[in-house]
């Protein structure tokens, strides 16, 4: 803790700069597997609630690996003077200990930037490969007044522009070691104590493992502390792959990489490693996908926390005169809920839409299964409709925004992701249709807002009971809960 009191000049709460922070360092060290569901991101809370929590579970981190290495350091030598012949149970499989998984460049680059700031000073009298480092992690388009979509960056939201004005690739992977005097960055994965990636740097790795004999991913076999931050970036990405790492933790390794099977802990030889692993989950909303994780994959034998809060909802925020319906479909099953779904929307919503001929119709989805599902459902019933999808190139983008808005083509189909990625203004919009749910429910009052004219708005959401979550962060939770409870199936809100 000296190093940390000697790098802030704000301490107010004992040694901590607020409450919050004090309260989830106790969490992280009780070494329980934990859920913050709302956490304060610099994109959207500010830069210092955001810094409070990354301080905090970096410390329990840091803590952790050097408390680990004295450890074994002095074990070390107390072999070397009494010649012990028991051997000291104090390692696990390999050396990394702490995995960090971050959904871009830009993220780690401020991480390792506040990771090497906590450090004592005795052990970074030298930081090895540090200009590599920043070279490769830094900003590559911080002077760009453009996105990639060539829209300016200026017209962005707030939120936007601080989530990818740095460095977005989201495919990389960096170890890093600490000896008694030094921070090595770049080192060997099995070498190092700590491995920073992103879920799709990792997989790639894995997958290379999976198909070359001479490569493994054996050095995630005895990791002892799991941390996913920015877990809502990173399901804007595929929050499979941290599905798949997590089965891919505290398994039996299937080489020795030179480790001494005397010092090896013997929960880790019995297999129940995965039991002793801390899970640290942040995020600033929870998922079914997340919940489904911190449910199945984290059993650490210490226990759970997981903070839920009260959502107001974000209705306050639309600014036009808007009529919103909500349709809540009945569905017993959450296997079925896609089925059911596609059924109400093609014989409730569709019959109108194609009896009708107005156009300037925005059909928002969530999930790209179900825009694949509608996109070849309205073509086989020859609908006049254009595509912005994740996975659309930029001309047929373009070519498509302009075909909407001067009426060419009366529907739009567009996934949560094409505007996570690039927050398109879309003009023309008269009639909005919400498919399913946004996970993000800022993204629900974004495109809402974007409706255009002086004739009565309206718009038509759909949603479930497998809805809960998503719908409670737009409505409210005290709203949502009536409404799942309610004997009416319909609400509006003006």
């Amino acid at each position: 803790m000296k190093s940390w009191r000697a790098c802030q000049n704000d301490l107010v709460w004992g040694d901590f700069q607020s409450a919050c922070q004090c309260q989830f360092f106790s969490f992280c060290t009780s070494y329980r597997d934990v859920l913050f569901s709302d956490r304060p991101s610099f994109f959207h809370s500010g830069q210092k609630q955001d810094t409070e929590i990354m301080d905090a579970y970096l410390l329990h981190v840091l803590n952790h690996i050097l408390r680990t290495r004295d450890l074994v350091t002095k074990n070390n030598e107390k072999r070397d003077t009494t010649n012990a012949d028991e051997a000291p149970r104090d390692q696990g499989f390999t050396r990394p200990t702490v995995l960090i998984l971050l959904p871009l460049r830009s993220i780690a680059l401020r991480l390792v930037k506040r990771l090497l700031d906590l450090v004592p000073s005795v052990h970074k009298s030298s930081i090895e490969h540090k200009a590599r480092f920043f070279d490769e992690f830094g900003a590559e388009d911080e002077d760009s007044e453009e996105d990639a979509a060539g829209n300016a960056r200026s017209s962005k939201p707030a939120d936007f522009s601080a989530l990818f004005s740095g460095n977005n690739d989201d495919h990389f992977r960096i170890g890093i070691k600490f000896t008694r005097k030094s921070v090595k960055l770049y080192s060997d994965f099995y070498s190092s104590d700590l491995i920073i990636a992103s879920p799709l740097g990792l997989i790639t790795r894995i997958g290379e493992a999976e198909e070359e004999k001479e490569k493994d991913f054996d050095f995630l076999s005895s990791i002892e502390i799991l941390v996913v931050d920015y877990a809502d970036v990173i399901l804007m990405q595929n929050w499979s792959h941290v599905t798949d790492i997590g089965e891919k933790l505290n398994q039996i390794p299937t080489q020795q990489h030179g480790t001494d099977f005397m010092r090896i802990r013997e929960l880790f030889l019995n297999g129940y490693g995965r039991y002793y692993r801390q899970t640290v989950i942040l995020s600033s909303h929870t998922d079914a996908g997340i919940n489904a994780f911190f449910h199945r994959s984290c059993a650490n034998y210490s226990g759970k926390i997981k903070l839920r809060c009260k959502y107001p909802g974000v209705l306050s925020k639309i600014v036009i005169q808007v009529r919103q319906v909500y349709e809540r479909i009945e569905c017993s099953s959450l296997t079925d809920v896609d089925e059911t779904r596609f059924k109400f929307f093609t014989k409730q919503v569709f019959a109108i839409l194609k009896e009708s001929m107005q156009g300037g119709i925005m059909i928002f989805i969530s999930s790209y299964f179900d825009f694949v599902r509608l996109r070849n459902f309205f073509k086989a019933e020859n609908m006049s409709f254009c595509l912005l999808g994740e996975y659309t190139k930029q001309s047929d983008i373009s070519r498509a925004r302009a075909w909407f808005f001067h009426g060419k083509r009366r529907i739009m189909l567009y996934t949560e992701r094409a505007h996570f990625y690039h927050r398109f203004k879309i003009r023309g919009i008269k009639e909005l249709i919400f498919y399913s749910l946004p996970q993000n429910a800022q993204f629900y009052v974004e495109v809402t807002n974007m409706m255009e004219g002086s004739e009565n708005h309206s718009s038509t959401i759909l949603f479930s009971h497998f809805d809960k979550m998503k719908l409670e962060r737009i409505v409210g939770t005290s709203r949502a809960k009536k409404m799942l409870k309610s004997q009416n199936k319909t609400f509006m809100f003006c």
